[in-house]
């Protein structure tokens, strides 16, 4: 196709075509124009299958644009044709050629357009395809730009150059068809393998399933296991609070060799010894190596148990360790676990497992790893652990055990005994020659340093040979040296990596060069410790610097490792000191992040603990823990933690103390105990005693102790319980008995100044304390109620309260802990008291028996501070810290209303009835008084005052009384209020005061009112003119106040004891003991008082049954018992016998006189001067019932058989009516009866 024939420029219009079907073959054409029309006809075809595939290929326009172009150029070539048959002949094949290339790719291109979607990898080929064209279109233009006389002289040139282009289009479209099929098939080859790996992960996914299944069906079990056998899951492969990591890569390959050759019964006679000890000194890598095995046999399914002893909580416990194997086997072997848990069945209080009871067979190769066995705490001569092997190791086939440790004493003898010494392997690392440990901790040293160079950008020749070699020397064989000093060199805050390799080596190589000036084993381990803390006390300030010792000594001797924000709180330090603190000793410690508050801080090696505490290797003083004084501050900051247990820690929702909360039945459990008993607590609740058993008990500790034991001891109790762990506590209080009676004896101790810089021995001698006796009360509460105390925390105190002996200590105190009276209330019959407790419930009790007769729990969970009765005695009021007021039906125990009285969360601290019941008042911390009619509630009356309002009571005449935090009574006219205007209404008159007013009391003529004060001092007032009459000073803040008749005022105080002024004189007439009272009310017949001691309730007759003082007697009740002893007067008519006792009193309506009934008489008196007014035979029983009618003038009393009552005139001698119960015999009803008068009874 000789391009010379050309005339290039603007192309004309091509000639109409048509396009072929796909696969339509050119015809052939014959004569000798025949190659001319052959390639004519051969380039329009390729024209229309182009101008098929512009329309075509619209998903991807770059393709479209550069088929378009071509298509210009191909038109105007075709356009130009002439001459050269034989060039054309040649062209023809090449064209035909390219045109099934465009045909195929037209297929494809049509594929796309009718799906509708382009892939992103076609479009990405498509473009890639249009790149390629428009190269060739770019070529063909630039001939095609020449002028026609140059085209004419290089026309076999630019003939070879069509062809070729020809060529490369032809090329250029199947290699996109051809990589079209290549990706295809690619694509369906990857599609089958997906299609089959989902198959293989639905497979996978049925197989967990039934493998969750069957893990269901274990924990299923494990609940009752892990309950009965309590195992310590800490010390479980994979679960230990303490640093456990494998072998370096390529490294102890000799010992995991043989560990393995032992483990496998292919290998006699090494794996027919069932025990393979191995032991060496502390840093060789022991656990390491034990942790690696055990890791190794638990991914090949060899492992059968592992416990990994560690010097925190229960993994010291020598007794956890069987029963924590036992539960790993029974979790893996079912036929185990089925005999396992018809044992406990059998015996739930089971302490041991005989193994011939529990030993079924056991698939072969099951290894038991106990790691550092000599952490374990065991005082005895020969190692517990061992002497039970050794009892059972021939029955316990095919288990094999691996245990490593120390050399220690007891544990070599134990591998002694003649059973152990032919059944077990020793293994001895110390013995491994010393090329390959030397080569190992080598391979380790030079990878870490590497990585700490390529870190710090040191180069790839660092560190020198020659100082690897050194470093390497000075490891003395121990792994945890070569461990503790990459930490060193690649310290982070230092950022000195060299600096520190040439310290440490200058350090190892001075010690090395001293031998054995030094009676330490480990002096060049010894010396980069105390390199290492020197370096990190350089960088603390003066403060922290002090307090460096502290929490490294509480560190290396807690019982279990604590995060830094628990030791924080556990020392009692500011937060964030443990952290800023332990920064700068990165390389013996691991530290948590930032944000991390639970993660424990990790010991690099349990080598750094025993150098702290061991005066031989620790020179330096100012590092140097003395463990004794150390456990003495640790048991004193676990006391003063636990000062924030209370009762009811999670602050359940218990309607009674009687409810039974059972442990199991709190819901959220888990999450109640994280919030309110943080991990400090916990700690100090679980540990106290360990340390006070390890410490120097001084008067400090002792105080702190008796202060716990006093106040907390069952509060603690109750934490255990909630915790699961009160297993523990009859243990741990034997424990502190034994120490604290050898500390009771004279003896040797050191006292500890700021930081050890001087210690000094002094002999004291501790005080006599009743501690241990307490403990040994607890110990045996909990020996005696262990079902219920483990079981419900809550029941536990009532328990205690009313099942201990009486003459304990303990169960006085758990009636402490119950819920303690905050308010008290007599009821004008005298009949009931309401008690209000501080958890928001209120009883209702029999005043003479103190049985219950009504439990109102509307208020639970609030405090309530207000009670008062109605004036019939028949409904009661009560005011709550949640603001509202509550109205309950006495008899039935039915709460009748509720008033939002107040601001919510503003305590109501005092409720009032007027006299003729027809009013209602409530005082508050908002500051106002409440004031409604009970026909008519929803309206109130708000009276202000300046501040909290903390009493408030009704006079006789109507008047109301508040007094108010603003150190003023107000008196408040009722009668002026307008219940249907809002207008405010102003005090009649403000009486104020030096201090705060907490109560008031107006006399019975509404004449005289008093006020108690927070400064111990009560002021009377006159109310009508409000003058001030005179102050009486008390001893404490007074809690309440009552007026007496004949001038006598009644006074409660919280921290002295309740007294009787004499409010004409102000002289003191009686006291109530020595104690105060948290709470105090006294009855309307001034002879019964209720008030709380101890948190105990005590209801008694007062003034009567207390001591008197020498001023005289004026009460009427102590007139009553001096005139049944006097000789008879000219008012009095002597009746023989003389009475003993009251069997029952009343005042009448006036209050001006008093009838009491004896065992043979009724006698009258005066209330003013306590004279008998009147003496009238009477035959009473063991108790009687007494009434006067409205008016005063007739009163009635029942006899001696109860079933009749005798009305009397007050002034007649016999009786003037007798009434009778016809009651059937044996009818109790006549025991429980009232004689009330009724308002029509003639002539009452």
């Amino acid at each position: 196709m000789p391009l010379s024939l050309v005339k290039f420029g603007r192309a004309s219009p091509p000639p109409p075509t048509s396009t072929l079907p796909t696969g339509t073959q050119p015809t052939a054409i014959a004569g000798g124009s025949r190659g001319k029309d052959l390639a004519n006809t051969s380039l329009s075809l390729v024209i229309s299958a182009l101008e098929a595939t512009k329309d075509l290929s619209s998903a991807c326009p770059q393709l479209q644009l550069a088929v378009g172009v071509l298509l210009t150029v191909l038109k105007a070539y075709k356009h130009r044709i002439d001459g050269c048959s034989q060039k054309y002949s040649e062209a023809a094949e090449a064209i035909e050629t390219l045109l099934s290339r465009i045909q195929s790719l037209n297929k494809i291109l049509k594929k796309v357009g009718s799906d509708g979607d382009c892939p992103q990898a076609l479009q990405e080929r498509l473009a890639n395809l249009a790149g390629k064209l428009t190269e060739v279109v770019n070529a063909a233009k630039q001939v095609q730009s020449k002028r026609w006389i140059l085209q004419l002289i290089n026309s076999a040139e630019y003939t070879e150059k069509t062809e070729s282009w020809i060529k490369m289009l032809d090329w250029h479209i199947r290699s996109f068809v051809l990589e079209g099929t290549i990706t295809l098939e690619l694509t369906i080859y990857q599609g089958l393998n997906a299609i089959n790996t989902r198959f293989d992960q639905v497979v996978d996914g049925i197989n967990e399933v039934k493998e969750g299944i069957n893990e269901l069906n274990t924990l299923a079990n494990d609940v009752p296991l892990r309950k009965e056998l309590r195992p310590v899951i800490e010390a479980l492969l994979y679960n230990g609070s303490s640093v456990h990591v494998g072998c370096y890569e390529n490294t102890r390959v000799e010992v995991l060799s043989s560990l393995c050759s032992w483990l496998r019964p292919e290998h006699p006679p090494l794996s027919d010894q069932p025990i393979l000890w191995l032991y060496a000194l502390a840093g060789s890598g022991k656990s390491t190596i034990a942790w690696t095995i055990a890791d190794r046999w638990k991914r090949d399914n060899l492992l059968g148990a592992s416990f990994f002893c560690a010097r925190d909580g229960q993994r010291s416990n020598v007794n956890c360790v069987f029963r924590t194997i036992a539960y790993q086997l029974a979790l893996r072997f079912p036929e185990f676990q089925e005999q396992l848990t018809k044992i406990l069945k059998t015996d739930p209080d089971l302490q041991c497992i005989e193994v011939r009871q529990a030993t079924p067979p056991f698939p072969a190769c099951v290894a038991v790893v106990i790691d550092a066995l000599d952490e374990c705490t065991d005082n005895n001569a020969v190692s517990t652990i061992l002497k039970s092997l050794a009892l059972y190791i021939d029955q316990l086939a095919p288990l094999k055990f691996l245990i490593t440790s120390r050399p220690e004493e007891n544990i070599a003898r134990g591998f002694l005994l003649q059973s152990l010494d032919e059944n077990t392997h020793r293994l001895a690392l110390n013995k491994i020659p010393e090329e390959l440990t030397k080569r190992d901790i080598t391979v380790f040293l030079r990878s870490r340093l590497a990585a700490i160079g390529k870190d710090f950008d040191l180069g790839a020749s660092w560190p020198a040979p020659q100082r690897l070699e050194n470093l390497v020397g000075l490891s003395e064989l121990l792994f945890i040296f070569a461990a503790l000093a990459a930490r060193y060199i690649e310290d982070q805050a230092e950022m000195d990596p060299e600096g520190r390799l040439t310290s440490l080596l200058s350090t190892g190589n001075a010690v090395a060069t001293k031998g054995g000036s030094t009676t330490s084993p480990f002096p060049i381990l010894d010396a980069l410790y105390i390199q290492v803390l020197d370096a990190a006390a350089r960088k603390l300030g003066a403060i922290l610097k002090s307090q460096l010792k502290l929490v490294l000594g509480t560190i290396v001797l807690a019982e279990q490792r604590l995060s830094p924000t628990t030791l924080d709180v556990l020392l009692g330090l500011s937060s964030g000191t443990v952290r800023r603190v332990l920064l700068v000793l990165s390389a013996i410690l691991i530290i948590p992040d930032r944000k991390d508050d639970t993660t424990p801080i990790g010991i690099i090696h349990l080598s750094f603990p025993n150098f702290l505490v061991d005066p031989t290797r620790c020179t330096d003083q100012s590092f140097l823990v003395r463990p004794r004084i150390q456990h003495s501050h640790i048991a004193s900051r676990c006391l003063a933690t636990m000062k924030a247990l209370k009762y009811n820690i999670l602050g359940l929702e218990i309607v009674s103390e009687h409810d039974r909360v059972l442990n199991s039945e709190i819901t959220d459990l888990p999450a109640r105990l994280s919030r309110n008993i943080p991990a400090a607590l916990e700690y100090a609740c679980r540990y106290w005693t360990r340390h006070l058993c390890e410490a120097e008990v001084c008067e400090d500790l002792l105080t702190a102790l008796e202060e716990f034991c006093t106040c907390h001891i069952l509060h603690w109790l109750e934490a255990l319980s909630l915790l699961g762990c009160v297993d523990s506590a009859v243990e741990d209080l034997q424990l502190v008995q034994t120490c604290l009676k050898a500390s009771i004896f004279e003896r040797s101790y050191e006292l500890l100044c700021d930081a050890y810089p001087a210690v000094h021995r002094q002999t004291q001698s501790l005080r006599a304390t009743d501690v241990p006796s307490l403990l040994y009360d607890c110990e045996r509460a909990v020996r005696a109620y262990y079902p219920i105390i483990s079981t419900s925390a809550m029941y536990m105190y009532l328990t205690i309260a009313l099942f201990a002996p009486l003459d304990t200590p303990i169960r006085r105190i758990a009636a402490k802990k119950r819920a303690t009276l905050a308010a008290l209330a007599f009821s004008p019959d005298g009949i009931c008291v309401a008690c209000a407790k501080t958890n928001g419930t209120i009883e209702l009790l029999n005043a003479h028996t103190g049985a219950e007769l009504q439990n109102l729990n509307s208020h639970y969970g609030e405090r309530i501070e207000g009670l008062s009765f109605s004036p019939t005695s028949k409904e009661l009021l009560s005011g709550s810290s949640d603001g509202t007021v509550n109205l309950w039906d006495v008899a039935t125990g039915a709460n009748l209303n509720t008033w939002k009285a107040h601001s919510r969360y503003q305590c109501v601290t005092s409720v009032a009835w007027s006299l003729d019941g027809s009013l209602a008042a409530s005082a508050s911390n908002d500051k106002t008084v409440r004031v409604w009619r009970m026909s008519s509630p929803e309206k109130m009356t708000v009276l202000q005052h300046g501040d909290g309002v903390h009493n408030v009571v009704f006079a006789q005449d109507g008047d109301l009384l508040s007094g108010s935090h603003d150190k003023t009574c107000k008196v408040w006219d009722t009668r002026s209020i307008g219940w249907d205007t809002e207008t405010a209404i102003e005090p009649i008159r403000t009486l104020e005061h030096d201090s705060v007013v907490l109560r008031v009391a107006v006399s019975p003529d509404s004449c005289l009112v008093a006020c108690g004060l927070l400064n111990d001092e009560i002021v009377l007032w006159t109310k009508s003119d409000g003058q001030r009459v005179r102050s009486l000073q008390g001893e404490s803040e007074v809690n309440f106040l009552a007026f007496y008749p004949s001038g006598l005022l009644a006074a409660a105080y919280m921290g002295s004891p309740i007294t009787l002024w004499d409010v004409s004189t102000g002289a003191r007439v009686k006291s109530a003991g020595n104690v105060g009272a948290r709470a105090a009310a006294f009855a309307s017949d001034s002879v019964h008082i209720a008030h709380t001691t101890d948190g105990q309730l005590h209801i008694h007759l007062w003034p009567s049954e207390l001591k008197q003082n020498a001023i005289r007697t004026t009460s009427i009740a102590g007139k009553l018992e001096q005139l049944a002893g006097r000789p008879p007067t000219e008012d009095r008519e002597p009746l023989g016998n003389p009475p003993t006792s009251v069997k029952a009193a009343a005042t009448s309506p006036t209050r001006k006189l008093v009838l009491a009934v004896y065992k043979d008489e009724l006698r009258v008196y005066e209330t003013s001067t306590g004279r008998c007014m009147r003496t009238i035979e009477h035959s009473s029983g063991g108790y009687a019932f007494v009434a006067w009618s409205p008016t005063g003038r007739l009163f009635a009393c029942t006899g001696k058989d109860h079933a009749r009552c005798r009305l009397h005139a007050r002034r007649a001698v016999r009786p003037v009516r007798i009434g009778r119960w016809d009651d059937p015999p044996g009818d109790d009803r006549a025991e429980r009866a009232t004689v009330v008068f009724h308002d029509s009874l003639p002539g009452g």
